[in-house]
This record gives structure tokens, sequence and C-alpha cells, in this order.
């Protein structure tokens, strides 16, 4: 998949979603001046580039949001292998890592997770659960503390995209094999979605409508 496509769908996403009165009274305010946006997400926003050892922020879709947009300053709080829901291997979860993000006032704050969870298979869970250790609790954690700690920011939640990631040491599924719970990545981009429904956050779904597919060799 050429990286420079994903960035133009992500990033024209974005704008697409900051151009429309989506929250009353907001776009005369954003129009006003360059936002400060806050990216907040996994090695996809960390710059992973498909190698164990390569990447790095400079190379992010967060870096480039300047090509498409106007912003005053970009934040990139990604995490390699961060997932949504809090877990007992790790302690880099979205969830523990929040108080960073709520710390940097911003205008946009975007959230780009969820292929961890299904790839390590976390529970999914139901929208509106509060067991931070599944997916739809850490998402409902997560919404409603940015709401109610940054009201001024526009939120976009985006669902991951298509994976299709060969590890050189872990058998990791595609999207569409079943994890260890019986689900594939499309359901949880569904219970993301939902999750951003709930409070009427705009999401961009890569997962259904980027365009384009690791299973399509051309791309």
């Amino acid at each position: 998949m050429q990286r420079s496509t994903f960035l133009k769908t992500l990033a024209l996403g974005t704008l697409a979603l900051v151009a429309e009165p989506v929250i009353p009274g907001r776009r005369v305010e954003a129009a006003a001046k360059a936002p400060v946006v806050s990216c907040f997400g996994d090695s996809t926003t960390w710059g992973a580039n498909g190698e164990a050892d390569g990447g790095g922020n400079d190379i992010s879709w967060a870096a480039q949001l300047h090509n498409y947009m106007d912003v005053a300053r970009v934040y990139n709080f990604g995490k390699k292998g961060s997932r949504l829901a809090v877990c007992e291997d790790r302690h880099d979860s979205f969830v523990e890592r929040l108080p960073q993000v709520l710390e940097q006032p911003a205008d946009l704050i975007l959230i780009l997770g969820g292929v961890n969870d299904y790839q390590h298979a976390l529970p999914l869970g139901q929208p509106g659960d509060t067991d931070e250790t599944t997916v739809c609790g850490a998402m409902e954690s997560i919404l409603t503390q940015l709401i109610a700690k940054q009201p001024q920011a526009q939120i976009i939640v985006m669902t991951p995209m298509q994976e299709k990631y060969m590890h050189p040491t872990k058998n990791y599924p595609d999207a569409h094999t079943p994890n260890e719970q019986g689900l594939v990545e499309a359901d949880y981009a569904q219970a993301i979605a939902a999750c951003a429904a709930r409070y009427g956050v705009p999401v961009i779904d890569l997962f259904r409508t980027s365009g384009m597919s690791p299973f399509i060799p051309e791309q």
C-alpha cells in the first residue's frame, strides 16, 4: 500500500470534517485561526513504516497534516503497539496515556486506534461500558474525559485501516481472520464507531471507506 495514498486519504478526510459545521458556532472560531492539533494513536500515528526498527514521527501522517490544512502546531501522541484498552502485559494503553493529551490544550483532537486490540484479542464489550479493559469501556473513558476537560476541541475518531501485517516472529490475524475472541477487525471498527456515535463525535471510517486495501498487491 502506498504510504502517500494513505496519508492523503486520512488527511483529506480530516479536512472534510473540519470544514463542516459539525458543532454549531465552532466553524467560525476555527476559521479565525489555524488550529492546534493533537493526534492520539498507536504505531500508525507514531510513524511506523512496516519494519520493526524503522519509521518515526517525521514520516507519520501527523507530520504531513500541514500539507493539507492550515495548522498552528501538531502534537504527536502516537505509541507503537498501544491498545485502546488497558491490558496486563503493557502499561501504555490509550487510557493510561490520556493524561498527556488532556494536559495539552488543542482545537482538534484526532483519535486513531484499535488494530492492536484486535490483533491481541482484547475483549470488545458494549458501547456504554465502563470497564477500561474492554475496547468499548476504554472508548467511553477516553471520550467522556476529552469532552469534559477539553470542551473547546473538535474530536474526530478514525477506525483502523484493514490490516495484513506480517510480523517476523508473531502470527497476527489479518483483518478478515477471527482472533482469539472469534472477532474480525470489522467488529472492532464497528464498535469504535458506535462508541463515538453515543456522543455525536464524527468518525472517519478508514476501515470501510479508505479506498485502499492491503489485500490488493497493486496498492
